[in-house]
């Protein structure tokens, strides 16, 4: 494993060299040594007894499953399986045993095997698919499975989850996390998302292991990522564990789909925005692909939902090749990930944009000696996006962010039945952001710099308490910006099983993040975000996050989970209000805050699935003498959501959801600003000034209140080996007029989304 790591990392940095600096590449060669030092010792070889070993797949595809739970009835003990789908029990007194596997949408198996001494056993499980409308096995298992980590903040979601919400114009999986606890949107038409009083650049999203700076289509209406090819999707709101860095609010983390081990299989989808075709099989027996396809097809249907005429077009592309060796568990494959935005106008007063993003990598992981279990994936990301002025007020702008990276993660299994996680992340990020000021000067801020962290993980259980605890070290501050301890940042998560049921939970993390986005952030719709480094004035951004809780089951079909948290902002970028000198600083150091309280419910039965969750928040930012409260800080927050099953193969889904109103500056008055651009050609006298808007205090007022109900209903359909299923779907079914903005030069008043019904076809094979 080690020399496999180096051979791919100096093979990356060879191919890197070209756009990364003297300093840049002294750091890497400085740097590197030093993950080994930390990595080689933690990774022990174990004298092995007995181990019992295997992996988790569906019956139906060949895809493994993350996160199934596997026991051993007679020993009394349990485990999920990791991303990977593998699980491994150390230590297993030799005899026979009954092992039995199961997970959410699957049927329980449950096998014999015999344990001998000193030997590894392997018992693999192929899970037969379950209908969906068994929910009350949905909400238990669900509610066992999240009762059994550690983590206080963590949600997982998969497929089914995603596609049960009510959708606008296309099942998304931004749009579905927004029902979890803690987590808004600002609006109807985008699905930007904040988490805990974050901002929307604070959160980190991975699509196997690579990040993606802007999964998001053009203005948000939806994220870049078909729903179709998600497997899974982790979710952490807050304090998670070492391995996850960078960013300071949240992890949204989505593991793909393998494709189809046991035939060819097709899907195609249409619905009033795009059309999509999906492709996957078997290449050979160890080998298989998975393809998607998506584009803009009625365009006109983002008019309506952006209440003006947007001729804007859109694809995304997606990727995968898959290998495995169902012997040694091993797997490997490609995976890319591909797409682009255009917003081009007839108009001449109004600037066109171009978008671009992509991100591929190469993956490999299985057992490398007999308990220690490695992932890596190299990988190359870019984000792209232009402004075109033309005759407009607007200036020209361009950005660019680069990134080509190595990550290794690995899982060591201890006699102990204790797990000990390391791994480390080396990136070479390189960012450009150009434009030409209202005064004509061209400005570029360009970086390229080596991003290194490394992290230890230890997981332990005594009894009836667990822990998990570790350090996210940013080792490359030390060698770049001189960093001291700071670059030390604890992650520590307990919980504590007090009745057989019942947990409590603690959790505490700090986090820091280097890379922030440019951008007005009272924009109503975010249309030209770019990246730049945190100026080194600054410091890099700095957060602390504390979390308590305790969740667990009323009854057998009735789950709640109750958690309180609160962060503190040491450090942010904030805007230099008070720059007056052009020698002035830009930005400035800011603090901020945000603290609240979380309720989720959920109960099943039979014939209805209900999911219910409540936030009440704070959040606030310094910046300098000003405190106020951020664009998306909302005061109360209801989502609650009800899946009926009518009949055998139709569903009805509802969603109503509340929120307080979000902050806003006031309008107090307006006024003619002379602009003194020539007092000689121009007298004075005869200036007449361009209208000027007086702002009261900032963000000092609230928005009303919204809420909605929308609403779904899908029949599924199997027609001599075409299966599909068609949906239709109503948002805001009482046509309530939410407000969006206020146009201040105007007078006019937008509203969000009207009555909007919409339909989706969806035919496989």
């Amino acid at each position: 494993m080690p020399r496999f790591c180096a051979s791919l990392f100096f093979e990356l940095v060879a191919n890197t060299s070209t756009f990364l600096d003297e300093t840049a590449l002294d750091t890497v060669v400085r740097v590197f040594p030093l993950t080994l030092l930390v990595i080689l010792p933690a990774a022990p070889l174990t004298a092995q007894t007995s181990d019992l070993r295997g992996i988790v797949v569906d019956s139906a595809s060949g895809d493994r499953i993350p996160f199934a739970t596997v026991t051993v009835s007679e020993l009394n003990r349990g485990g999920a399986t990791n991303i990977n789908g593998f699980y491994l029990f150390t230590g297993v007194p030799s005899g026979a045993y009954d092992v039995t596997a199961g997970s959410v949408g699957y049927h329980r198996t449950t096998k014999r095997v015999i344990v001998r001494e000193g030997e590894a056993s392997v018992l693999n499980f192929e899970l037969v698919p379950q209908p969906v409308e068994f929910s009350e096995v949905v909400v238990t298992e669900r509610s066992r499975r999240e009762l059994s980590e550690i983590n206080t903040s963590v949600h997982v979601l998969d497929v089914k989850d995603i596609k049960v919400i009510p959708i606008a114009l296309q099942p998304d999986v931004f749009r579905a996390i927004q029902v979890l606890p803690g987590i808004v949107s600002t609006s109807d038409v985008n699905t930007h998302f904040y988490v805990r009083g974050g901002a929307g650049d604070q959160n980190l999203i991975l699509l196997d292991g690579m990040k993606v700076y802007n999964p998001f289509h053009a203005f948000g209406i939806f994220s870049s990522f078909d729903a179709d090819v998600i497997k899974t999707t982790e979710v952490y709101t807050g304090a998670f564990p070492p391995g996850y860095g960078g960013r300071l609010s949240s992890v949204v983390n989505m593991i793909t789909r393998d494709g189809n081990r046991k035939e060819f299989g097709g899907r195609a989808d249409i619905n009033l925005v795009s059309s999509k075709l999906q492709l996957e099989g078997p290449v050979s027996n160890d080998l298989r692909f998975l393809v998607s396809g998506r584009t803009s097809t009625f365009t006109q249907t983002l008019d309506r939902v952006l209440r003006k005429n947007t001729p804007l077009s859109f694809y995304d592309a997606f990727l995968k090749v898959t290998g495995e060796d169902m012997e040694d568990h091993s797997r490997y494959g490609f995976t890319g990930f591909f797409s682009g935005d255009r917003l081009k106008t007839r108009s001449l007063q109004s600037p066109d944009y171009t978008w671009k993003n992509h991100a591929i990598g190469f993956t490999g992981g299985g057992l490398v000696e007999e308990r220690l279990f490695v992932d890596v994936v190299a990988f190359e990301n870019s984000f792209e996006a232009f402004r075109d002025p033309k005759q407009s007020s607007a200036t020209p702008a361009s950005t660019s962010i680069r990134e080509t990276g190595i990550r290794a993660n690995a899982t060591q299994y201890l006699d102990s039945k204790d797990l000990f996680f390391f791994g480390f992340e080396f990136t070479f990020p390189n960012l450009s952001y150009s434009l030409i000021n209202n005064v004509g000067t061209p400005i570029t801020l360009a970086t390229s710099y080596v991003d290194f962290w490394t992290w230890v993980r230890y997981q332990a259980t005594v009894g009836s308490l667990q822990i998990d605890g570790g350090l996210h070290i940013d080792v490359g501050s030390v060698f770049q910006r001189s960093a001291g301890l700071e670059v030390l940042e604890p992650r520590l998560n307990a919980s504590y099983l007090f009745t057989p049921t019942w947990r409590a939970k603690l959790s505490y993390g700090r986090f820091s993040q280097h890379v922030v986005t440019v951008n007005n952030e009272d924009d109503v719709i975010a249309v030209f975000d770019a990246w730049i480094s945190v100026p080194e004035e600054i410091g890099a951004e700095r957060a602390d996050h504390y979390v308590a809780g305790v969740e667990g089951n009323i009854l057998p079909q009735l789950s709640v989970s109750i958690q309180s948290y609160y962060k503190y902002y040491s450090s942010l970028v904030a805007y230099n209000r008070d720059k007056i000198e052009p020698n002035d600083p830009d930005y400035i150091r800011g603090t901020g805050q945000a603290s609240g309280f979380e309720f989720l419910l959920r109960y099943g039965i039979p014939w209805c699935d209900l999911y219910g969750t409540y936030t009440l928040g704070w959040t606030t930012v310094t910046n300098g003498s000003l405190t106020y409260p951020p664009r998306f800080d909302r005061r109360h927050s209801v989502n609650l959501l009800s899946v009926f099953h009518v009949a055998e193969k139709v569903d009805a889904t509802f969603r109503w959801e509340f929120g307080s109103g979000f902050p806003y500056t006031q309008s107090i008055g307006y006024y003619d600003r002379l602009s003194l651009d020539d007092p000689v050609s121009d007298p004075l006298i005869d200036e007449n000034g361009t209208p000027f808007v007086r702002l009261g205090d900032k963000n000092a007022a609230r928005l009303p209140s919204y809420h909605r109900l929308d609403m779904s209903l899908t029949y599924r359909f199997d027609l001599g080996g075409i299966r599909g299923n068609a949906g239709l779907h109503i948002v805001n079914v009482y046509d309530r007029r939410n407000i969006f903005y206020f146009d201040r030069m105007t007078g006019e008043l937008v509203h969000q989304l009207p009555f909007f019904p919409s339909f989706n076809l969806t035919v496989e094979y």
